[in-house]
C-alpha cells in the first residue's frame, strides 16, 4: 500500500517534535469507571411527545476519566434503564463497550492502522445515551395488545443555557494551551457533532475544527488517486452545519472514523458529542503550544473535488462542483 501522505500528517510530524500526550482507549481499565445515579430532568411517565414530571426517577450513569499531562478527560455514558423483560432475563447493564479487534503484527484490525495516519488505536470505547436535559421512560400497548417499554430524551442544541446532564459526551478540561487530536467512531452520524466551549455554550466554529475521516461499509476505506495514492475520504474543515459524514459535501448513510483536531486554551474545557447519538472514542494526542492552527490552515490546498453525484472529477469540470464541503462553479 502506498503511503497516505496529507497536510493533515505533516501537521502531526510538527506535533512530535514537540511534547505531547497520548492517551488509549484500548489500555484502559473499565474497572476504575464510577457509577453514580441521576434524577434531574428523569421521569417514569409520559408520551412520545413529553414527559410526565410529575412521576420522578432515577437511572443510572457510568463516568470514565483520564489524565494525561495537560488534558483530563471526562467520559460520561448514560444508557436506558433495563427494562422488566431484561431484568427477568437476568440481563446487567452494561455502560461501556471496548469494540473493535485487538490489533497485532498480523491483523492490523481497520483503517487507523497505517504507516502515517496516528494515533493508531486499533480499539474503540461506545458509550450509551443521548445528551440531553429531560429523559422519560415508560409502557405502552402496541398494536398486538403487548407491553413495549419506551425510552425518549430532549436533546441540547446551540442556544441552550446549560449544558446536558445525562447522555454520552466527553469533556476535555485544559490545564495548558496546545492542540488536541480526538480519534472517534461516530455510527451513521448525519447529525452534527458539535465541540463546544463550556465557558460560551456554544460550538467552537467550524472552520477552526479540522477533520479527517474514513467510512466504513462492509469494510474500511480510502479515496484513491488513479496512481493509487491513497487519503481520508474527508479532509479539512468541519462543515459548516457540523456534520462529520459529509464526503466532500456528498453525505452518506455509513459509519465513520477518524481524527477531529481542534485547539484548547489554558483553563477552559471542551465538550464532544453528538446529541442524536453516540460517539466513541480510540483515544486522544494532545501537544502543548504547538501552533498548528497555521500548519492546518493549509489543508485544503489540494482537496479532491466532486461533482454532485459523488463522483471525484478535475477543477476543469463544467457544472457544479464540490470541495471540501463548499460548492463552486
Amino acid at each position: 500500500m502506498k503511503k497516505i501522505f496529507t497536510l493533515v500528517s505533516m501537521a502531526f510530524v510538527a506535533m512530535s517534535m514537540n511534547a505531547q500526550s497520548i492517551w488509549k482507549a484500548a489500555d484502559f481499565d473499565l474497572s476504575t469507571a464510577v457509577e453514580t445515579e441521576l434524577s434531574e430532568g428523569v421521569y417514569g411517565g409520559g408520551t412520545a411527545d413529553a414527559p410526565d414530571t410529575s412521576i420522578p426517577l432515577t437511572i443510572k450513569t457510568s463516568t470514565i476519566t483520564a489524565v494525561v499531562d495537560g488534558i483530563t478527560m471526562t467520559g460520561l455514558s448514560t444508557p436506558n434503564s433495563l427494562s422488566k423483560k431484561d431484568v427477568e432475563e437476568g440481563k446487567t447493564q452494561v455502560y461501556w463497550e471496548l469494540k473493535g479487534k485487538k490489533a497485532d503484527d498480523e491483523n492490523p484490525n481497520d483503517a487507523l492502522i497505517t504507516e502515517d495516519c496516528t494515533p493508531q488505536f486499533a480499539q474503540y470505547l461506545m458509550p450509551k445515551g443521548n445528551p440531553g436535559f429531560q429523559h422519560w421512560e415508560f409502557y405502552e400497548l402496541n398494536s398486538d395488545g403487548n407491553e413495549v417499554f419506551r425510552a425518549y430524551d430532549t436533546f441540547w442544541e446551540p442556544g441552550a443555557t446549560a449544558m446536558p446532564a445525562k447522555g454520552a459526551y466527553y469533556k476535555f478540561a485544559a490545564s495548558k494551551s496546545g492542540s488536541l487530536r480526538v480519534g472517534i467512531y461516530g455510527n451513521k452520524n448525519q447529525n452534527p457533532t458539535y465541540i463546544v466551549d463550556e465557558s460560551t455554550l456554544m460550538p467552537i466554529a467550524p472552520a477552526s475544527v479540522q477533520v479527517s475521516i474514513y467510512y466504513q461499509n462492509t469494510g474500511f476505506a480510502y479515496q484513491t488517486d488513479e496512481d493509487g495514492t491513497q487519503h481520508f475520504l474527508n479532509v479539512g474543515p468541519m462543515a459548516d452545519d457540523y456534520v462529520l459524514q459529509h464526503t466532500n459535501g456528498v453525505t452518506q448513510n455509513r459509519p465513520v472514523l477518524g481524527f477531529i483536531d481542534f485547539d484548547v486554551e489554558a483553563g477552559k474545557t471542551y465538550w464532544l458529542f453528538n446529541p442524536k447519538s453516540q460517539i466513541g472514542i480510540y483515544g486522544f494526542y494532545f501537544a502543548a503550544g504547538t501552533g498548528i492552527t497555521n500548519v492546518k490552515a493549509n489543508v485544503n490546498a489540494d482537496a479532491p473535488v466532486y461533482n454532485l453525484a459523488g463522483q471525484k472529477v478535475s477543477k476543469d469540470y463544467k457544472g457544479v462542483k464540490v470541495q471540501n464541503g463548499k460548492k463552486f462553479m
